[in-house]
């Protein structure tokens, strides 16, 4: 299996170029399906996620070419088939996604049900209400759920708990539906204006009328378009960690600065040093203490899910409690854990316990049966993070437990009772590449101490 031997205690200097963002990439090569014209998406990361993605829609005979290093062409005219095969789609949530494209090709669609054994697998109870509300019959066996648009209408949709999946998903039925449908609650996430954009440039009438609400007017004719792909705000965030943590110095290139405006204001309030200029975030730290803090994690505009393992890494080194309050997902704390065997001190607690109201934004969570969950991380800092033996199982926090390994043994680290570097080996390294273009090799880039034991 894929690993890498990390030497900690060096400081990360130099510039990083962000990759595309693959949660917009994804959804754009689905919606690209609809047209029989050529689709054009640049700045699309490489990674192994896009090309899975490529494999679904290759798997109903759509056209998938790179025409560049980072340019993709999707053209939907030569799409023979309503159902996506049972060995790609059981693999991949986006394959949920190919249920707007197949339905306005076919009126039917075969799409199989998520199986992953690798991540927890999300309710699909979002989903499946949509299809419901554009009056799509729903069947079902143990593989596949089974779709019919014979009385398929316009839909009013308003989600109790905002979500990005369901967002888009609502979206791509939408747009070919004759009529207007109203998204309320919608996803205010960057990544679903660039599918906006997209569609609008293909012939969709779609616009956010409200942050939170989007009403979209369908069409039966799409034509050829161009979009390009936001900067990745995870990478971009990733990185400007690895400078603070690893006491370095780093350009971070090509962000979109509004979309960055929530992690640069925690920034702010940890006392980290970092400045913009034009699209370049610098991030350094030399010998400044960060700040204790409380943050409370929330959908877009507020600090994401995916930033809050990188904010419990940071606040591992403040002066002091810090408290990180999860209101959006209840089972994404494994990663605390496994810095707590690098030397970090976290404790998880219940927010009531905390002093904290508990907010359950999973619609799907049984509070009386299942009880207050324990979502909020207490840290205690600074701590002083020491080498070990890691295994990364999932990608939304794989790459916190190499910048750990990267800072541990650093002489800056915790109280500075450093004994000297130290090396780890960090497993399952892959799970990261697939999600962040390169990874690895823009932390050597960076000067990073890295060895790929897979080569």
């Amino acid at each position: 299996m894929p690993s890498i031997l990390v030497e900690g205690g060096n400081p990360l200097i130099g510039t990083v170029n962000v990759s595309g963002a693959r949660n917009s990439a994804l959804k754009l090569v689905i919606a690209a399906l609809f047209s029989n014209e050529d689709t054009v998406i640049e700045n699309v990361p490489r990674t192994q996620s896009i090309l899975d993605d490529i494999e679904i829609v290759k798997s109903v005979g759509a056209i998938a070419e790179w025409t560049g290093s980072n340019r993709l062409m999707i053209n939907g005219s030569q799409i023979n088939s309503f159902e996506v095969p049972l060995a790609v789609g059981t693999r991949f949530r986006t394959a949920l996604l190919m249920a707007g494209p197949l339905l306005f090709r076919f009126g039917k669609a075969l799409i199989p049900k998520y199986k992953s054994t690798l991540y927890q697998v999300l309710p699909v109870n979002r989903i499946l209400d949509t299809w419901k509300s554009f009056g799509i019959t729903i069947g079902e066996d143990d593989d596949f759920w089974k779709l019919s648009a014979d009385a398929i209408h316009p839909a009013s949709i308003m989600f109790k708990v905002t979500s990005h999946l369901a967002t888009d998903n609502a979206i791509l039925c939408a747009a070919f539906v004759v009529g207007e449908t109203t998204i309320s609650n919608a996803s205010e996430e960057s990544e679903i204006d660039d599918l906006i954009k997209l569609l609008v440039d293909m012939g969709v009438d779609i616009k956010r009328t409200e942050p939170r609400t989007i009403k979209v007017v369908g069409t039966n004719i799409f034509r050829e378009a161009r979009v390009e792909v936001q900067p990745d705000k995870i990478e971009a965030a990733t990185f400007a960690t690895a400078a603070l943590i690893t006491k370095g110095n780093i350009i971070v290139n090509n962000i979109d600065k509004s979309v960055m405006i929530p992690f640069v204001n925690f920034l702010n309030k940890l006392g980290a040093r970092f400045e913009f200029e034009n699209r370049a975030l610098k991030v350094w730290r030399h010998d400044e203490t960060l700040q204790p803090l409380n943050l409370t994690i929330s959908p877009t505009p507020g600090f994401v899910p995916d930033w809050a393992p990188l904010a419990t890494l940071l606040l591992t080194q403040a002066e002091g409690e810090s408290l990180v309050h999860n209101t959006v997902f209840t089972k994404r704390f494994e990663f605390i854990r496994d810095l707590n065997r690098a030397g970090s001190k976290i404790d998880l607690l219940q927010p009531s316990k905390a002093g904290m109201v508990p907010v359950i934004s999973d619609d799907s969570y049984d509070f009386e049966k299942e009880g207050e969950p324990y979502t909020v991380a207490k840290i205690a800092g600074p701590t002083k993070l020491k080498p070990g033996k890691f295994y990364i199982t999932d990608f939304r926090y794989g790459a916190v437990l190499a910048l750990a390994a990267l800072a541990a043994g650093n002489p800056s680290s915790g109280n500075g009772n450093s004994t000297g570097t130290g090396k780890s080996e960090v497993g399952g390294i892959e799970i990261v590449e697939d999600y962040i273009d390169n990874f690895t090799d823009k932390l050597i880039n960076l000067g990073a101490k890295i060895w790929k034991q897979w080569e």
